[in-house]
């Protein structure tokens, strides 16, 4: 008997440790900034960089890797770049900064952008300004269900994750044209939608952070004018995303963080 009690007591030891140390990481991922990707600094697989358009870029892949100072193999291999490609590259490919570059950045000026958020909450996926605007709501329209909410933003504005989760689809699918859906298993296993995208940045099995640059924004698909389309969904039943967020018209308040702190 006197075994089995002292079996016990150890058994209630150990879950009352595990249990504390679930919430105390609880806690600390609850108390930790969200970071908003913005135009100078940016994230990919959670490394601080760029996202560089070469449709448009006159510098060459090598060049870029050598003002950031990054390494050129490593960059090749996050790109997935082929031998092929590297000759003339036509899309965006994602250059991290050495400490040294991001050093020079801030000390211009710029740093990472943070909001409080808590971990159960979304955040719009396109930051309020003056040059966005809820353009349709969830509901009827035209006689069929909106499943979503419509932001008009002008094309390749950055398209934000609401939360972070698991990039289940991205690439071409139907009226949604070019968009991406993202799995969020902490956050009551709700997906979210980004639709009508003019370039997608991550691929399915990319984790993601809340805050992160996920895409740029577009008209592509069934589509008036350039807009991010928003859903989010329970076991595909759309909710409105209007009740999981702050109102669109307060706009964010952030906060400026160096990699210092």
């Amino acid at each position: 008997m006197k075994r089995k009690r002292s079996l016990f007591m150890i058994l209630g030891a150990i879950l009352l440790i595990v249990s504390f140390s679930a919430f105390a990481s609880y806690q600390k991922k609850k108390n930790e900034p969200v970071y908003l990707d913005n135009q100078v600094f940016q994230r990919y697989d959670n490394v601080w960089g760029l996202w560089v358009d070469f449709r448009h870029e006159k510098k060459s892949l090598e060049e870029k890797v050598t003002e950031f100072g990054a390494d050129l193999e490593e960059v090749v291999s996050t790109n997935q770049i082929t031998e092929k490609e590297r000759k003339k590259i036509t899309r965006s490919i994602f250059i991290p900064y050495s400490k040294e570059y991001a050093a020079q950045l801030q000390e211009s000026g710029f740093y990472r952008e943070a909001v409080d958020s808590q971990i159960d909450k979304f955040i719009w996926p396109v930051l309020p300004n003056n040059r966005s605007r809820i353009s349709s709501r969830i509901g009827r329209r035209w006689n069929t269900l909106h499943t979503g909410v419509d932001i008009a933003i002008p094309k390749d504005s950055i398209v934000l994750a609401a939360a972070d989760g698991v990039v289940e689809g991205a690439g071409r699918s139907g009226d949604y044209g070019l968009s991406i859906k993202i799995y969020h298993h902490d956050l009551n296993h709700f997906h979210t939608v980004y639709g009508h995208n003019n370039t997608i940045l991550v691929k399915p099995g990319d984790i993601v952070k809340k805050g992160q640059i996920i895409a740029f924004s577009g008209n592509t698909g069934k589509s008036t004018g350039p807009h991010v389309h928003f859903e989010v969904r329970y076991h595909n039943v759309y909710l409105n995303p209007e009740n999981f967020l702050t109102p669109f018209e307060e706009g964010v308040a952030t906060s400026m963080v160096s990699f210092a702190k």
